[in-house]
């Protein structure tokens, strides 16, 4: 067999191709040539099939390797050879092969592929429509030589369920090349001529392209739990093509580029230094509050390393108590505080002290109108204006009237478009924003309730649990726990309580012993198990 040097065409729509495919298609040119003394010797087999097939075995494509490119080491040559045979270029002859591997022994014998079945071949794609009408071809022939596999009967099932609108298509296109196969009129991918000439087509070339279609779906569909060295990701949206004509450039693109560049050259830009310093200041401050990077950040024990769920209970959205690092970092900056919804919920509490509790109500209402559905905001805007902005309104906030004007201007001209009614309230949210952060925001800080907050945030007790054991919830301590029974008391050490005297609790050691027939009147009847009520009873009336 002479393989022949094929150009790809590949235009501008087509995939890049990895310039390691063009290195071993010239690899398999140099092995297929037609003298002995360069290419693979092809040997005849006999007892493989009906006729005659020649193929060469793992040793003589290792050996080549070797000689041709001075290879010394006998698995770096089948490491390369079998990658020759994961891609396609050769195949195995015997498909009961559970892989690809070639190994330097005569146990295998394989032949090359032919150039139709290439990979990256423009003509020889292998889309779904295509294999489903390769599994519609072979079930329709002798299912004892040409059955499906398990794996392949069910991807043809669900390619029959995809394309269920282009079933009879499939079916039609299997049966014509059914037709032609046995016709001889159909090889490597183009028709014969005349039916005399296919009629002189020998048996064997029928085997070959069943053998080459079987290895080209086996490398572009294989079986699972083998590699897909041909999987190419995700498809592309638009082609080059059309993303190269949206780049065609005209009068209002380049003066969009211009009034760009002369903002950005009038743009005041900071010194590197400056910026450097600035960032290892900022670094210098939050160090403490990574859990990352300080471990005293992760109390009381650090989840990503004891796997226990304390750490997460404590800093949870909403909690009774906060933790001490938490209410720390809400005295650095306004943004932490509002950032955090615990910090924005103790914000409003005492925004309520001061009759101001609307400025709050007000940026977090145009926060969730801003995040909010498209389907109401038309709504959002109506209650937000009746409740903060309009003439005696409930909450009625404190803005300057410019900015008021300038929301209602933008009301106006925004009406009808949802998606830009979602930030008609920016001038007014920014306005509220800058009050509460110069105004309100530093009396918090001094206030007795953020005090309050940090002490009781550094005397909370934490419960360090060592071990993941249990429900993984903070267990409370009790104020009045319940007394423990204390265990029988020897006579030796009931000796040694009698000469301890004084009113001290320390010294009044009363010696306990488990209960009996006399003393069960002290029981009590609610510590009994149900389950052994008629028992006690009946002890009960003993002891009497």
């Amino acid at each position: 067999m002479t393989v022949q040097r094929e150009v790809m065409a590949v235009d501008q729509d087509s995939k890049p191709r990895l310039s390691v495919f063009s290195k071993m298609e010239k690899m398999i040119v140099a092995m297929a040539k037609a003298d002995n003394e360069n290419g693979i010797v092809m040997r005849a087999k006999r007892n493989l099939f009906s006729d005659q097939i020649q193929s060469f075995s793992g040793c003589d494509i290792v050996d080549w390797l070797k000689r041709q490119y001075n290879i010394t080491d006998v698995k770096e040559a089948c490491y390369l050879a079998t990658n020759l045979c994961q891609y396609g270029y050769i195949y195995p002859i015997d498909f009961k092969l559970s892989s690809y591997t070639v190994k330097y022994d005569r146990s295998a014998e394989y032949r090359f592929q032919a150039p139709y079945f290439w990979p990256f071949r423009k003509d020889g794609t292998a889309d779904s429509i295509k294999y489903a009408i390769y599994l519609q071809k072979r079930s329709l022939r002798n299912k004892q030589k040409h059955g499906l596999e398990p794996y392949e009967q069910e991807a043809f099932d669900k390619l029959l369920k995809v394309f269920a609108d282009k079933k009879e298509f499939i079916e039609k296109q299997a049966r014509e090349q059914v037709r032609m196969t046995k016709a001889g009129l159909y090889f490597y991918g183009h028709q014969v001529t005349s039916v005399s000439e296919a009629k002189k087509q020998r048996r064997t070339e029928k085997i070959l392209l069943d053998l080459q279609e079987r290895a080209f779906w086996r490398v572009h569909r294989p079986r699972p739990g083998c590699i897909q060295t041909m999987e190419e990701g995700p498809k592309r949206y638009f082609q080059p093509s059309q993303m190269a004509a949206r780049r065609r450039k005209n009068k209002d693109t380049y003066r969009a580029e211009i009034k760009f560049l002369k903002k950005a050259l009038e743009k005041p830009k900071p010194k590197l230094s400056k910026v450097l310093e600035s960032y290892l200041t900022w670094n210098e401050q939050y160090q403490e509050y990574d859990p990352f990077l300080d471990q005293n950040a992760a109390l009381p024990s650090n989840p990503w390393i004891s796997d226990d769920t304390l750490f997460w209970e404590a800093n949870d959205t909403l909690v009774k108590i906060p933790t001490e690092l938490r209410v720390k970092k809400w005295a650095i900056s306004f943004f932490n505080l509002m950032k955090d919804e615990q910090g924005s919920h103790e914000f409003e509490v005492f925004l309520s002290t001061e009759y101001s509790q609307e400025n709050i109500r007000f940026w977090k209402e145009v926060e969730d109108m801003k995040h909010g559905p498209r389907s109401m905001i038309e709504e959002s805007v109506n209650r937000i204006t009746s409740e903060f902005l309009s003439n005696n309104a409930p909450r009625e906030i404190n803005i300057d009237s410019k900015t008021l004007e300038t929301v209602n201007r933008n009301k106006e001209e925004m009406k009808g478009k949802p998606e830009s009614l979602r930030y008609i309230f920016d001038p007014a949210q920014e306005h509220i924003y800058l009050l509460m952060k110069k105004d309100s925001y530093p009396r918090f800080l001094r206030s007795d309730q953020y005090i309050n907050l940090k002490e009781m945030a550094h005397n909370q007790p934490i419960k360090k649990r060592f071990f993941g054991f249990g429900s993984g919830k903070t267990q409370i301590k009790r104020q009045t726990p319940s007394p423990k029974l204390k265990r029988r008391s020897t006579s030796s050490e009931r000796e040694a309580n009698s000469d301890i005297s004084g009113d001290s609790p320390i010294h009044s050691i009363t010696p306990m012993h488990s209960y009996s027939t006399g003393n069960l009147k002290d029981m009590d009847m609610k510590q009994t198990p149900s389950s052994s009520r008629k028992k006690f009873n009946l002890l009960k009336v003993i002891a009497e």
